[in-house]
């Protein structure tokens, strides 16, 4: 009993630190380009703030560990190649300040931790990110190509999206921009609206083929379901539940059989980092072109990974 708490203790210091990237609003899969005539699509806007605090080792065992604190914007373009193939893509950037203990400073860490950064670390330059200012960096790319069909009135988009990150940016501390990793996200949407009504619903599942690192496979898969109602020809409103259930390394587990300063230095790219959330959001169209649209969701459940208290996107998108 002592050596499982011992090492939970120990995984503890190593995880606690992870970056809430993984958690903030994601660039938009297929399923969230809407199809279209040939030649048309649409080029949008976007803000990102996330706020962070405490941290779920395990969805039984929450601890205060800190606040983080996300800012970003990411720009998406869309084009309708024929009436049912979309081409995407986009781009993101995003600032991060964290309030909470050091990385390389840890409660419970190794001697070989305590006052500076681990031993025989492989990026000895690893910068130092969290002193409390807000720092930035462009995280990824996102391309990807999507395909609409109309079964039965219910509309079908599977879609294959590549996330490549724009450079190798920092991962190695709390206010990180992301996890620095190459991924390929396959997804499917189904939607419907119900018959003689205004109201519709979304169901959407996306399994992420991701790079393997410290041989610990970092791929995921992701739930998404909501339901909407359009109030009129320029309004409506939504509600939604997400979820993400990653295949990375556990909160209570012992570190894979490689050197503990290599470990400590990935771990925010191996961690499962799975949640659970809800929101609901509103998209309102003016003029000829252009839409406008706000969610806000909030983590209600969580698995190796920061609680986010909010995330909220805004998205200003103009049609062409």
């Amino acid at each position: 009993m002592r050596i499982q708490i011992a090492t939970s203790a120990l995984i503890l210091a190593i995880l606690a630190t992870q970056a809430s990237a993984q958690v903030q609003p994601t660039a938009p899969t297929g399923g969230d380009v809407g199809d279209g005539p040939a030649g048309h699509g649409s080029i949008s806007v976007a803000y990102f703030d996330t706020a962070i605090d405490d941290f779920w080792l395990r969805s039984n065992l929450k601890l205060p560990y800190g606040a983080v604190h996300m800012l970003g914007t990411g720009l998406d373009a869309s084009y309708n190649v024929s009436d049912d193939w979309t081409v995407y893509g986009g781009i993101r950037y995003f600032a991060g300040r964290s309030g909470g203990p050091l990385p390389n400073c840890p409660t419970l860490a190794p001697p070989q931790c305590a006052g500076q950064p681990p031993l025989a670390t492989p990026r000895p330059d690893a910068p130092f990110l969290d002193d409390g200012n807000y720092h930035g960096a462009w995280q990824d790319w996102n391309v990807g190509v999507a395909w609409h069909a109309n079964i039965g009135n219910t509309y079908i988009t599977p879609s294959a999206t590549a996330y490549i990150p724009t450079h190798d940016y920092p991962t190695y501390g709390n206010a990180v921009v992301g996890q620095d990793l190459r991924q390929l996200l396959l997804d499917v949407t189904l939607s419907h609206q119900f018959d003689f009504t205004n109201f519709y619903y979304k169901l959407g599942y996306g399994y992420a083929i991701s790079q393997h690192v410290l041989g610990i496979n970092t791929g995921y898969q992701r739930y998404d379901a909501e339901l909407g109602w359009f109030v009129n020809e320029k309004f409506s409103v939504r509600g939604f539940v997400t979820g993400r259930a990653g295949f990375g390394f556990r909160g209570d587990l012992a570190p894979p059989p490689v050197p503990f300063p290599e470990f400590w230095y990935e771990r925010q790219r191996t961690a499962q980092h799975d949640y659970h959330a809800y929101g609901f959001g509103f998209d309102y169209g003016f003029g000829d072109r252009y839409t406008a649209s706000v969610s806000i969701q909030h983590e209600f459940w969580g698995d190796t990974v920061y609680d986010f208290k909010y995330a909220l996107e805004a998205r200003l998108t103009r049609s062409f």
